[in-house]
């Protein structure tokens, strides 16, 4: 995450990650006309995908959401309804892990030959970048906001400096240079 900024909801700094992701789902986009019109994928661009995904969206970014926001968020005496919202987002992270391991098995399999892994990327990929913008949507359109507004604006301040100090301990960096030197590898104008 980028530095602190005064004002700033902790939602804005997860959606800033958002729009990170989102660069990296236009590439795996990408990815999915090249092996259609090659009949072939890119193993190495895969296994960037994959790690990326794993590494950034989930460890670092669904990481804040569910052992920062949710955890707090918890502890607060939120609407049945935005409580159930909570627990289909934290589903939805266990469902995006395990397209994503797909996703490395598929790229494993490939690595190795085997017949059917082109089959598998291509599904792997297509369930990812189809799925993920819906999660993305929920949580901007619906969830993040309404959650803010049980927090003081003294724990929101709380929750970006432990957002930042959760992201001192990744490679928040190295991921943005992952996404761009890729974009710049396949000529692809980033999105925000």
């Amino acid at each position: 995450m980028a530095q602190v900024q005064r004002g700033m909801l902790p939602a804005g700094a997860l959606m800033a990650e958002h729009r990170l992701i989102e660069r990296m789902l236009s590439l795996m986009r990408v990815e999915l006309d090249r092996i259609g019109a090659y009949g072939r994928a890119d193993p190495d661009f895969i296994g960037s995908a994959a790690s990326f995904i794993k590494e950034y969206a989930d460890i670092c970014h669904h990481g804040k959401e569910e052992r920062v926001l949710f955890v707090r968020l918890s502890e607060k005496p939120v609407s049945p309804g935005l409580k159930k919202m909570m627990d289909d987002l934290m589903e939805e992270h266990v469902f995006i892990r395990n397209l994503t391991n797909d996703l490395a098995r598929a790229n494993e399999s490939y690595i190795q030959g085997k017949p059917e892994a082109t089959a598998d990327i291509i599904s792997s990929i297509n369930s990812i970048v189809e799925f993920y913008p819906r999660h993305v949507e929920k949580e901007e359109e619906h969830f993040f906001l309404p959650a803010m507004d049980y927090f003081s604006d003294a724990e929101r301040r709380d929750m970006l400096q432990t957002f930042h100090e959760f992201d001192s301990r990744l490679f928040h960096d190295e991921y943005r240079m992952v996404v761009s030197s890729l974009e710049e590898r396949w000529h692809v104008q980033p999105r925000h």
